[in-house]
């Protein structure tokens, strides 16, 4: 049903090339737990393709652009995200012992 419609998508990035700022990344529904491992299934997981830019962070961020269901992606993709920009920073809660 969201096919082709424009939505905000919430989750953690993870970054794709070696740098600050990001215009191609993943969006995770949980947070990255091992820099060579993808913390959730095919099904959590948004390839993001930005606008501008976005800057990395460890926080959970929102992302608005169309997004897409992808089929038969070489790579795995099972949704993507284009024309993306980013919306919010969601700083995560810590507990403080």
């Amino acid at each position: 049903a969201l096919d082709r419609k424009d939505v905000k998508v919430q989750g953690f990035m993870i970054p794709l090339d070696i740098g600050e700022k990001q215009k191609r990344f993943l969006i995770s529904a949980v947070p990255p737990h091992c820099g060579f491992c993808l913390p959730a299934g095919p099904d959590a997981i948004v390839e993001v393709q930005a606008k501008a830019p976005v800057n990395y962070t460890f926080d959970p961020i929102i992302v608005s652009g169309k997004f897409a269901v992808v089929k038969d992606d070489p790579s795995g993709v099972l949704y993507r995200m284009t024309d993306a920009g980013q919306v919010d920073v969601t700083p995560a809660q810590r507990t403080v012992k």
